[in-house]
């Protein structure tokens, strides 16, 4: 596997993992009952409903721009993602509070957007980075990481 296919493969684990969560919760019945797993396990949800389409038209950017992209360059934009999750989930929100005619929903929506992106964004980032490593350590790609 190139590295290039790894990354385009790996920039779409924000819409899988929230959807494989759906399935276990909801599709299998597996519903967590110890507190901090209840609440990882609906914040999950929750990006899958409120980020999930913003999210997909970038993870669509993303994945035609990485093509014959150096390494280097996709590490540095995957570091920037959360920046441009923002972006894309600002105007999502607007859209929420012109639908609702509320614009305290908007402000509301864009604030929240900010406090959950960031740590989740940057969550998915070192998840990608630490598989990158181990996928180079077992010999699954092509190339050797630069400097991790």
């Amino acid at each position: 596997m190139t590295v290039q296919t790894f990354y385009r493969c790996a920039v779409w684990l924000p819409l899988l993992v929230p959807a494989l969560t759906a399935v276990g919760v909801h599709g299998l019945g597996a519903r967590p009952t110890f507190g901090p797993t209840v609440k990882l396990v609906q914040m999950l949800l929750m990006s899958g409903v409120y980020g999930g389409l913003p999210y997909a038209m970038l993870a669509a950017w993303a994945t035609y721009w990485i093509d014959e992209r150096p390494e280097s360059e996709i590490r540095r934009r995957a570091l920037q993602a959360p920046f441009w999750m923002l972006g894309a989930w600002i105007p999502m929100a607007g859209l929420f509070g012109v639908l609702s005619g509320r614009f305290e929903l908007f402000l509301g929506l864009a604030g929240l957007g900010a406090v959950v992106i960031f740590p989740l964004g940057y969550a998915y980032v070192a998840l990608v980075f630490m598989l990158r490593r181990a996928m180079s350590w077992v010999g699954w790609l092509a190339t050797t990481p630069s400097s991790v």
